[in-house]
This record gives C-alpha cells, structure tokens and sequence, in this order.
C-alpha cells in the first residue's frame, strides 16, 4: 500500500494521462455575485478532465482525452482548443442529436455554484477504441460529473474494470452532487465504489459533505480510507490540502499564493500538478505540493485555462526539490 513519501514507477507509455469524461462550454460570470443575481457571462473552454488534460500538456505531458460533444459550432469550438493544445482526440465522439453540454459559473474567490446543461456528454459510447487507447497510457483520470447519466456511466465503468486488469494507475475526482443523479443513492453506491478502486482520489471539503454529511476533515479522510480509498487528497480552500495515506498522520501542506481572482479550474490545475509530479517520480508528497503550486498560478487568472509558466519554472519558484524520488 502506497505512503505519501513514495514514488510510483512508471512504465514506458506513449501515454502519460488519459481521461473520461466531459468537456464543455463555461459561460462564467463577470459579476462576484450570486449566480441568480448575475447578467453578463464570458465564454470559456471548460469541463473538468479537459482541464486537467490542456494543463497537463502544457506541462510537457501526452495526453488522451475520451468524450463527447455536440456537432455543433461549441463543439467545434472545443475540439479546436483541444488540438492546439496536443490533446490526442482519437477517442473524440461527435452527436448529431444532443448539444455540447454548458455551465453557468458564478464568478466569486470562495467555491462558485454553477447551473449545468447537460447535452452530448451523456452519450459516450463503448468501443475497441476506448481500450486501445487505456493500454497505451499510464495513468487513468476519472471525473464524477460523467458519472450520473447512462450511457456514458456504463461505458465508464466498463472501462475502469478494464483499466484495473491492465493494472493502470486509476485518478478519481470523487465530486458528487445529488441533484446530477436520477437516483442519487446508487450514485452515492456507484462514487463509494470507484473510490474503493482508485489509487488518488481528490476530494474537496464540499464533496466530503456531500457525500458522507457534516464533518471535520479528519473524520473525513477516515472515511474516504474505510471505503477503501488509496492517497487522499482533501483540499481545504483558504487552508491548502491535507494528504493522507491512511498509515500515518495527514500531512497539512499550505496553500502557495494568497491572490486569488478566480477560483474555477484550481481543482483540475492540483490535479495536473500533481500527476505531473507522479509521471516524472516525485514522491508523493512532492507531487502534491506541485498540485499546489500549479494551482496557485490558476487563481491568479480568470477561466479553467489560465496560463501557467514551465514545469521547471514553478518548481523553482516555490522551491519543490525535483530530486526528491523514492522513498525519503
């Protein structure tokens, strides 16, 4: 069972990450106010492993990404920006019938609401492509958002069984949210169960209240670990992160910048971070505390994509030691 200060190996893959899930229009507001009190939107590229995956190629990384848009002008919009940025869209799906899904997000420094519209993304099909592509990479990113609807929640599924027989590492952004779900009890059974499977998981403190109810994040992490749930990662806001491994104590690491204009993306730009770290064999420890630098340049921007600087130029910045491998 892996510990926060050891260091993954990482078997030679012409892909570092793959994702499931969705990517979408962000239609944020201008206004820090709540979102039904706000008029004037911006449109941004959004949808959480698609963050991460842009982030994680600017990071120097091979990414895949498995989804589905509309075919439509979003949707054109979106798989532009995509492969710009590199992202391998071999596994792309395009729906004639449904509409690139959006999200109205609020503006605000604190977690923002947002308003979803769902559309194509439910609709991820199974097929030998999907498989083809989790061979050829190392490490497998799940979001939650994907989760709530059929198909799209069986071929995910589907898919982590395959991933774990082919011993992949398995990222699990365990983000429920009730109202998502036609019945949220087995989605609340269905998120257990992939947290059970998973190797990270990153929760924040409103997806821990979600799913378990009012807490501490102590008895949180607890919690997260009786399900069977490998590293945690229970972000704080304000506070950092708290990172256990279920063996010892958790360890607090503080947020990196204190300037916050936008908060929206901060989660996937952690993630990005942080698996950066894993591919290229940081301790764990370390890769969480890139998490956290990354994610310290995202909140100064607005919008999920931001730009970051270098790999190499944020762990110089915030002085993470790039010897720092195995265990310590």
């Amino acid at each position: 069972m892996l510990t926060i200060n050891d260091s993954l190996e990482i078997k030679d893959n012409s892909i570092d990450v793959t994702a499931y899930g969705e990517v979408l229009i962000d239609m944020i507001s201008r206004e820090e106010a709540p979102l039904r009190q706000c008029q004037n939107f911006t449109r941004y590229f959004g949808g959480s492993p698609a963050n991460v995956l842009v982030n994680l190629q600017r990071l120097n990384n091979a990414t895949a990404f498995i989804s589905r848009v509309g075919r439509d002008d979003f949707g054109e919009y979106l798989t532009a920006i995509l492969e710009e940025e590199n992202v391998n869209l071999d596994c792309m799906q395009f729906d004639d019938k449904l509409a690139t899904p959006i999200i109205f997000v609020n503006k605000s420094k604190e977690t923002p609401s947002w308003l979803p519209y769902r559309g194509a993304d439910i609709n991820i099909e199974e097929n030998k492509n999907i498989y083809e592509k989790i061979k050829q990479t190392a490490v497998y990113f799940i979001g939650s958002f994907i989760l709530s609807q059929n198909p799209a929640r069986k071929t995910a599924l589907k898919s982590i069984e395959f991933a774990l027989n082919h011993n992949k590492i398995i990222a699990f952004d365990p983000s429920f949210r009730a109202r998502l779900w036609p019945d949220s009890k087995k989605g609340k059974e269905i998120i257990k169960e992939i947290i059970s499977e998973s190797d990270f998981i990153k929760p924040s403190l409103d997806d821990a209240f979600h799913l378990f109810g009012k807490d501490n994040p102590e008895n949180y992490l607890k919690k997260y670990h009786d399900i069977g749930a490998g590293i945690v990662i229970l972000t704080l806001g304000k506070n950092g992160v708290l990172i256990s491994d279920g063996k010892n104590e958790p360890l607090q690491i503080p947020v990196f910048s204190k300037k916050v204009i936008d908060v929206t993306g901060a989660g996937d730009s952690f993630w990005s971070g942080f698996l950066s770290g894993i591919i290229n064999g940081l301790t764990i420890r370390a890769a969480a505390e890139l998490g956290n630098a990354v994610a310290a340049f995202k909140i100064q921007g607005v919008g999920a994509l931001s730009s970051i600087p270098p790999l190499s130029e944020i762990m110089s910045y915030y002085n993470i030691n790039p010897s720092e491998r195995g265990e310590i």
